[in-house]
C-alpha cells in the first residue's frame, strides 16, 4: 500500500502554480501519493505536474466531480453523455500526469427520490453500460476507473459496498472497480472490515479518512478492523486521506464548518504518520 493525501486538504480548485510546491513537502512527511481533482475551473499544467511527481518519485490519483449534470445512471441520454465526455477528459489528464487511478461518484449524486424495483434496475443498467465503455477507454490509457461510494446524504444511489459490488459485477470489466472511503462507510456499513471484504478484489482505491474527516486516528473508525480486512483481500493500492479546507470553495459543498487542526500541514503530516503505523506497521501510531 502507498499512503498519500488529497490536495483538497489545502484548497480548491487545483492550481499548478499554487499546489505544485506541496509535492516535495508531502514526500518529506512520508507520503507517496497525491490526489488532485479535475474540477471545471482547475488549472492543471500536466507536463509540470508529471515532472514534479517524477522528480520526487511520487504516484498520483485523480478524482472527478460529476454531480447530477454528469450522472452516468440518468434517464436522459444527454446527461449520461455529458458524464462520459467529462470522464474521458479526466482519464486523459490521468494519462498525461502519469496517474494510474481515476475516481468519481458517478451516479445519483444529489438525488432525492427513492429508487426501487424496475426504476433502480434501469439506473443500474444505464450506469453499467456507460462504465463498460469507460473501462475500455481507461484501459487503453493505462488507468483504472473506480466508482466512489458515498453516504446517503450525498447520493440516493450506491451507498454500500454490497451495492457497489452489484454494479461492478454487471459492468464486468477488469479496468473498472470500487473506491471505498472510511468516512462514508462509517455512515452506512454495519462493519467496515466486512464491507472491505465484500469489495474484495474489485477494491481498487481507498480513502483512509476519519469519521469526521479530521486527522485519521482521532475519530471513531476502527482502524484495526480496516487494516485486517485490507490484508485479508491483499489490497496493495493507494490509501489517500481526504479532507477539506473550510475556507476553500469546496469546503461548504463538503459541509465543512470548522477546522480540525491548526493547519492543513498538520492534518496531512499527522495523518500520514498515523496511517503508516495503523496500516503498514511503520513507526508509532
Amino acid at each position: 500500500m502507498k499512503i498519500g493525501v488529497n490536495l483538497w486538504i489545502w484548497g480548491s480548485p487545483f492550481r499548478t502554480d499554487e499546489h505544485l510546491e506541496l509535492i516535495p513537502q508531502i514526500k518529506a512527511w512520508g507520503g507517496e501519493v497525491i490526489e488532485l481533482a479535475t474540477e471545471d475551473d482547475a488549472e492543471i499544467d500536466t507536463r509540470a505536474v508529471r515532472q514534479a511527481l517524477d522528480g520526487e518519485g511520487m504516484s498520483a490519483s485523480v478524482i472527478g466531480v460529476f454531480g447530477s449534470v454528469r450522472d452516468l445512471s440518468h434517464p436522459d441520454a444527454a446527461v449520461r453523455q455529458n458524464g462520459i465526455d467529462y470522464a474521458k477528459r479526466s482519464v486523459d489528464t490521468c494519462a498525461e500526469i502519469g496517474a494510474t487511478i481515476f475516481s468519481g461518484a458517478v451516479a445519483g449524486v444529489g438525488g432525492g427520490e427513492l429508487l426501487l424495483g424496475d426504476a433502480r434496475q434501469s439506473r443500474i443498467n444505464q450506469a453499467a453500460e456507460c462504465l463498460h465503455e469507460l473501462g475500455d477507454y481507461s484501459a487503453q490509457a493505462g488507468v483504472q476507473f473506480v466508482i466512489e461510494i458515498l453516504n446517503r446524504y450525498e447520493t440516493n444511489f450506491l451507498n454500500t459496498a454490497a451495492e457497489a459490488r452489484e454494479l461492478i459485477n454487471l459492468v464486468n470489466h477488469p479496468a473498472v472497480g470500487i473506491h471505498l472511503d472510511t468516512f462514508h462507510m462509517s455512515h452506512e456499513e454495519k462493519n467496515l472490515g466486512d464491507a472491505i471484504r465484500q469489495a474484495d478484489n474489485k477494491l481498487m482505491h481507498f480513502h483512509g479518512s476519519a469519521s469526521h474527516r479530521g486527522t485519521p486516528g482521532t475519530g471513531l473508525v476502527q482502524w484495526d478492523d480496516v487494516a485486517t480486512a485490507l490484508r485479508d483481500i491483499n489490497y496493495d493500492g493507494y490509501v489517500v486521506i481526504e479532507s477539506f479546507n473550510p475556507r476553500s470553495p469546496i469546503g461548504p459543498l463538503a459541509r465543512f464548518w470548522r477546522f480540525f487542526t491548526e493547519s492543513p500541514e498538520t492534518l496531512a503530516r499527522e495523518g500520514i504518520a498515523f496511517l503508516k503505523g495503523a496500516l503498514l506497521g511503520e513507526g508509532e501510531m
